[in-house]
């Protein structure tokens, strides 16, 4: 005598769970596209908020290079630090967002808010002066931020 057969499914009937792996899988493809603008868009404002941060300290490097050698040279080597700071910032959030986008995004918002500080009034420029060290963290950031999205890998 033969064991009972166990009875077969239909073939038309999902298996166990699958309803629930099924609204997961849903989840995940609504959260992913949202989760991703949201961190282009903290990327966005974290850029405008280093180039914010960024011009009011080069503001303060002018007075240093107005100081003589030795302010001269601190002030160098400041901005050397804030231009390396600035270049490694776009390049991991280009890393970590995994595309080019990640990195021009901090780029963007840094150049509009430092272009935004040093656009003329009429009463002048109040934050960057016409000194040496002005000039070098504004077109010196430029070529940073200008680098370090062309040295990130395009993405899928």
């Amino acid at each position: 005598m033969s064991a009972p057969q166990q009875p077969t499914p239909h073939p038309q009937s999902p298996p166990p769970g699958a309803a629930a792996e099924s609204r997961a899988a849903a989840a995940a493809r609504i959260a992913d596209p949202v989760v991703t603008g949201l961190g282009y868009a903290a990327l966005l404002a974290t850029g405008a908020a280093a180039g914010l941060g960024g011009t009011v300290m080069a503001g303060w490097l002018s007075y240093l290079w107005r100081a003589g050698m030795a302010g001269q040279a601190v002030a160098a080597v400041a901005l050397l630090v804030l231009l390396a700071a600035l270049f490694a910032g776009c390049r991991a959030a280009g890393w970590g967002m995994g595309s080019r986008l990640g990195s021009g995004l901090p780029a963007v918002g840094w150049a509009g808010s430092v272009f935004a500080l040093v656009a003329a009034t009429s009463g002048g420029d109040v934050v960057l002066t016409s000194t040496a060290i002005d000039y070098c963290y504004l077109f010196g950031g430029l070529t940073a931020v200008g680098i370090a999205v062309v040295l990130t890998d395009p993405g899928p």
